[in-house]
């Protein structure tokens, strides 16, 4: 009789300590690492996915059952034609990333406020030179579009720090947070990003979000405001923000992600002094955030042994 298998496709080192922890979690599953390039034979009966694995060999898991995502994102998995099997349950770490994610993205607002990538060039250049008056987050009016667990958290550490917040969400909530002055819907997106100094998305890669961003929308922030993008690339116009950059409507931008990825070396945001571009890497490290990755596969994992339904699954339609 095969041999019931979990498969483990980590973007961090799968150590002999969390390879411990689930082992003695699942005593009847064999782990199988797929860094390893396990056979067909071994991919079959596989019951279990822990990870992010591309669709070829989640496809050759004829035995599967459930997927748990590293990842919050789902774009890749969800298709209905070559995404994970309807029967197959999916869920993902939606709620691990709020930490490491909004903490990259306080950083990056305090060093386009505060002119830190053009001290920098300058240090390199042994130059002492005051490049122009630095701007405070205190009292900055913060629009968050997108206010799940990353851009909830972000949202709270500007408001700790004496901005004001505005957030934007899919669909009506019945209640406000506490630290969020104004709610608006994505249809009331003119509204809420016009008077604001900064605007965050961090927002899901679906068809709704696709362009959301478009050169109409940028044109209609504040002149000098700020932009900064975690969630996907797709959402943002980038030859329409290269344009407003460089015309000074703009005044400044921190993207994470970007369409394609990595950004051509030939875009012109790459040499733009009031622009930070990081390689899709706010999600954090080794530390924080794989910890609660791994914890909630745990806890999903004792759900899914006791026949518990799961404390949510990605909704498909929705693209989260």
């Amino acid at each position: 009789m095969p041999t019931k298998k979990i498969a483990i496709s980590s973007f961090w080192p799968f150590d002999a300590s969390a390879t411990a922890r689930l082992q003695a979690t699942a005593p009847g599953y064999q782990l199988l690492d797929l860094s390893k390039h396990p056979s067909d034979a071994q991919l079959s009966e596989c019951e279990i996915l822990f990870g992010n694995a591309n669709m070829e060999t989640i496809h050759k898991m004829t035995s599967l059952k459930w997927v748990h995502l590293q990842t919050a994102g789902v774009d890749w998995y969800v298709d209905p034609k070559t995404g994970v099997p309807e029967n197959v349950m999916l869920t993902n770490s939606s709620g691990a990333y709020g930490i490491s994610i909004a903490e990259h993205m306080l950083t990056v607002t305090l060093m386009l406020l505060r002119h830190a990538a053009g001290y920098v060039a300058q240090q390199q250049q042994h130059m002492w030179k005051n490049i122009g008056s630095a701007k405070n987050l205190y009292s900055c009016n913060v629009t968050v579009v997108g206010m799940g667990d990353i851009g909830g958290r972000y949202a709270e550490l500007c408001h700790a720090m004496g901005a004001s917040i505005s957030g934007v969400v899919r669909t009506p909530r019945i209640s406000t947070p506490e630290y969020v002055k104004n709610l608006f819907t994505t249809s009331q997106l003119e509204a809420a990003i016009q008077n604001a100094d900064i605007v965050a998305l961090a927002m899901p890669g679906t068809n709704e979000t696709q362009g959301l961003f478009s050169r109409h929308i940028l044109s209609k922030m504040k002149k000098g405001a700020i932009i900064i993008n975690v969630g996907r690339g797709s959402a943002i116009d980038h030859d329409a923000l290269a344009d407003l950059l460089q015309n000074g409507h703009l005044g400044g931008a921190a993207l994470d992600v970007t369409t394609p990825e990595p950004l051509p070396t030939e875009s012109p945001l790459w040499d733009m002094p009031n622009v930070i571009i990081t390689p899709h890497v706010s999600y954090g490290g080794r530390d924080t955030t794989f910890e609660l990755i791994f914890e909630k596969f745990l806890q999903y994992f004792a759900d899914y042994q006791q026949g518990r339904p799961f404390e949510r699954v990605v909704d498909r339609k929705a693209g989260y």
